[in-house]
Order: C-alpha cells, then sequence, then structure tokens
C-alpha cells in the first residue's frame, strides 16, 4: 500500500510542478493582473504537464508496466505535493506583498458577484447571497491558501485520473 517510490516521483514532481505554478503566480501580479481571479486559471497548466512527465518516469524507470491504481496514485502524489508546495507559497508571498493584494482580489470578486447578482440570487437565494457577498470581506491569506490548495487538488485529481487511464496496462 505504502509505496516509496511512488512518493519519492511525487515530491519531486510535485515539487517542482509547484514552483513552477508559484512563478507563474508571481508573474501575473507583477504584470498587473489578480493572479486569484480569472487569470489565475493559467497557473494550472503546468500541473498536468507534471503529472504525465511523473507516470512516464514511473513507469520507465521503476515497473514498466503500470495499472491504473498505481499510475493514479503518482498522479495524485504529484498533484498532493503541488497543491501543497504552492499553496504555502502563496500564503507567504500574499503575507509579504502586503494587503493590496488581497484587496484587490476581494474587490474583483465583489464586482464579479455584482455582474452576476440575478443569477447568484436565483441559484442561492437572497439570504445566502447576502451571507456570502459579506463573507468575502473576512477573506485572509490563510483562506486564500486553503482555497488554492483545494483547487489545485481537484484539478490535479481529474487529470491524474486521465493519465492513469492513459499510462494503464
Amino acid at each position: 500500500m505504502f509505496n516509496q517510490t511512488i512518493i519519492r516521483v511525487g515530491v519531486r514532481y510535485g515539487v517542482l510542478c509547484g514552483l513552477v505554478c508559484f512563478v507563474l503566480v508571481v508573474m501575473l501580479y507583477f504584470t498587473g493582473s489578480n493572479p486569484f481571479g480569472d487569470m489565475g486559471r493559467l497557473t494550472y497548466l503546468p500541473i498536468p504537464v507534471f503529472i504525465f512527465l511523473a507516470i512516464r518516469y514511473y513507469k520507465l524507470f521503476n515497473e514498466g508496466d503500470i495499472g491504473f491504481g498505481r499510475g493514479f496514485r503518482v498522479g495524485l502524489s504529484v498533484s498532493f505535493y503541488t497543491a501543497l508546495s504552492t499553496a504555502m507559497l502563496v500564503f507567504l508571498f500574499v503575507n509579504f506583498a502586503g494587503p493590496e493584494i488581497l484587496q484587490n482580489h476581494i474587490t474583483e470578486m465583489k464586482m464579479l458577484l455584482d455582474e452576476t447578482r440575478e443569477e447568484q440570487i436565483k441559484l442561492l437565494g437572497q439570504k445566502n447571497f447576502e451571507q456570502g457577498y459579506k463573507a468575502i470581506e473576512s477573506l485572509s491569506p490563510s483562506m486564500l491558501a486553503a482555497d488554492d490548495f483545494l483547487r489545485r487538488m481537484f484539478v490535479g485529481g481529474v487529470f491524474s485520473l486521465v493519465a492513469a487511464v492513459f499510462f494503464r496496462k
């Protein structure tokens, strides 16, 4: 069940992918874009590339033929370490960059909610919409990092599933 080779491959490729994702976050910030808004989706592009590279490396140098389960575990390992390293770096970056990066993100989120107000009220209801709108004000760097972690884990999980099917026996 616990395979150290899978963990080692996951750490190697996951941390490298996390660093690449973080560099993209910083580049978006310095170009004037909100790295946590719509443009932040660009920072998820390295995840499938590193998952495919990790599974290919594991298949070539460790086992030869791998099944769906091992491929999926390698992909999830890469996803976990990518999400963990990027979330930690994002947390540090938001704390060091100052409160303006967080305030810019909050402002953009409020503008997006204002633009889609009618649809959101139909979907959630007036009371839940107002609670969510007020909750945006209390966004903290740790909440932003946790959200980033969960999103990267979800994206990595989906691509791990695809890659495991692609590389299975």
